[in-house]
């Protein structure tokens, strides 16, 4: 019951309610260990260090990334010669270098942010590490080091967060005797040594196209980057800012490359949200002279200038019927919601109208007069370079130096230079009877794009066991089987032209009483292996080498 002053009654007990606010405890223990053990690159904290560096409040004329080996493993430093960090110490007014250090003093959470801020991500990053000094001078009386012990173990072990250890030293004392920030991460991700994603020519593509390095922007921009020198060991690389765009002053009407947009579009979400992307970039058949491969050609997303990754393969180039490695546009949007580590979407709402913009865009470039021309052109082209091809290939066979492959005397095709040569001279040696097992039948060939290449019947000898629907894999050379990271487990045999022993490199290989037939084991599982090339009643050569084999025998 109620009382006449509100109070509840229960039980003949007075009951008073009562209210005070709750005070939200923030652990970003579970935050940043989430982050470093979700990184899709690991060469990402370098992209991050970078975009701090290079902005414009920073004003640096050059940066130096060194990448090297070092007591405690893979280490990187960066260093720039811009206005150093001040430190205030101060939760209402922090400096630049306390926003650094604390996780939740981003752009986020009200605080100013530099040009290519916002999440504080480089900092969270950081913890990936064994050990993290920060040296920095904003050429004031006093400079500052930052060691941070062991964040990873902290993080990932310990449960918590390594507190950073600010040292101030005398300006007089200042170990980088001029303004600006250098920063050493040691013992990375755990990489003892620097692995194949950080040696020079490979990191240089990865920060050409998903990083500062590669900015989208340039025309836009009243301030010049500063120079840029990568170092590797003992080999170093002057690189300057701006995105690999392919561009082409060619007026002609057989034009192989053509620049196109940019092209503006603009989406609404279903709640009023405006999404609006700018899409720029350019085709080409030149494509060694602008260096496009399936991994260098696409279409990728630009935020603030920064490409951050590249749009699903293809997805983009086929609305213009072409593939990524003929292709390479960057689309620009600062209203699209990225993942925290910002490598993909966060799949909203707004990413649906993205899609749209995107899409209607590349409808535009589709129909423009110079892309149609274009596209006139390179499969004008394309005939062209495959009637020389197909002449290329009639001298090829019309000469006496090509090889064949022979059975019991007889030309059944040429020697096999690919492993769809191999296929069709297994089954023209099954149809010929001239495979050496009691018995043999192919039923399908299921995988010649994914999966294990062979369905067969098989019986080895008369005296052995008939294996029905087994699975077999079929490659030209075996070392290809190596290098395409088959599982043996999943396979019964395996057929190869060349058994090239030489050059495998994982698993051992053994032969047995027949000649053409080995062992192939890795770890617990073995496989018996068949090379065609060997097979009875098998020779290859020449017409003229048949003949004097056939002499001599």
């Amino acid at each position: 019951m109620e009382t006449k002053d509100g109070n509840h009654m229960k039980d003949d007990v007075e009951v008073t309610e009562t209210g005070e606010e709750h005070k939200i405890i923030v652990d970003p223990v579970g935050f940043i260990s989430e982050i470093i053990n979700n990184i899709t690159d690991q060469r990402d904290i370098i992209r991050e260090l970078l975009s701090n560096a290079s902005a414009k409040e920073v004003g640096a004329k050059k940066v130096d990334i060194k990448i090297y080996e070092s007591d405690k493993g893979l280490a990187f430093t960066v260093t720039d010669d811009g206005h150093g960090m001040n430190y205030t110490k101060s939760e209402k007014k922090p400096g630049r270098l306390d926003k650094f250090l604390n996780a939740a003093q981003g752009k986020q959470a009200g605080f100013e942010s530099d040009e290519f801020g916002a999440k504080g991500l480089g900092t969270k990053l950081l913890y990936n590490a064994d050990l993290v000094e920060i040296v920095t001078w904003d050429g004031g009386e006093n400079c500052y080091r930052v060691i941070i012990n062991e964040p990873r173990k902290s993080i990932v072990d310990d449960k918590k967060l390594a507190r950073p250890l600010v040292t101030v030293i005398s300006a007089e004392k200042n170990p980088l005797k001029t303004r600006g920030t250098s920063i050493t991460v040691k013992g990375w991700s755990g990489y003892l040594t620097v692995p194949k994603d950080f040696k020079l020519e490979r990191i240089e593509r990865y920060l050409r196209y998903y990083s500062v390095l590669g900015y989208t922007k340039m025309e836009q921009r009243d301030i010049s980057f500063p120079e840029f020198t990568v170092w590797v060991g003992g080999q170093h690389k002057v690189m300057e800012a701006g995105f690999p765009f392919i561009r082409s002053d060619e007026k002609s009407e057989d034009a192989k490359t053509v620049t196109l947009g940019p092209i503006k579009k603009k989406k609404t979400t279903d709640s009023g949200k405006n999404v609006e992307i700018v899409l720029k970039g350019g085709v080409t058949t030149d494509t060694g002279k602008f260096q496009l491969t399936e991994d260098t050609g696409g279409v990728w997303l630009s935020v603030k200038g920064i490409p951050y990754f590249k749009l699903t393969t293809n997805k983009y180039a086929k609305k213009i019927n072409l593939t990524d490695d003929f292709i390479r546009f960057v689309v620009e949007c600062e209203d699209i919601n990225l993942n925290m580590s910002r490598s993909d979407f966060a799949y909203d709402e707004k990413y649906e109208a993205f899609e749209d913009a995107v899409s209607d865009a590349f409808t535009d470039i589709k129909d423009d007069p110079k892309f149609q021309k274009f596209y006139q052109n390179k499969y004008k082209q394309i005939r062209i370079e495959m009637q020389v091809a197909m002449n290329e290939k009639k001298q090829e066979f019309q000469s006496e130096e090509k090889r064949y492959v022979w059975y019991k005397g007889k030309m059944i095709l040429a020697e096999p230079a690919s492993e769809y040569d191999t296929a069709a001279l297994l089954w023209i040696l099954e149809g010929a009877g001239g495979m050496p097992f009691a018995k043999f039948q192919t039923l399908q060939y299921p995988g010649y794009r994914e999966g294990i290449d062979l369905l067969v019947n098989f019986q080895e000898e008369d005296d052995k066991e008939e294996h029905i629907c087994s699975y077999a894999e079929l490659e030209r050379l075996f070392s290809s089987f190596i290098r395409h990271k088959h599982d043996i487990g999943q396979m019964t045999l395996a057929f190869c032209w060349k058994l090239d022993k030489s050059k495998i490199s994982l698993g051992t290989i053994n032969t047995t009483k027949k000649p053409y037939k080995y062992i192939y084991s890795f770890g617990d599982t073995t496989i018996p292996v068949f090379e065609i090339s060997n097979f009875p009643h098998i020779f290859t050569g020449t017409k003229k080498e048949v003949k004097e084999h056939s002499e001599n025998n």
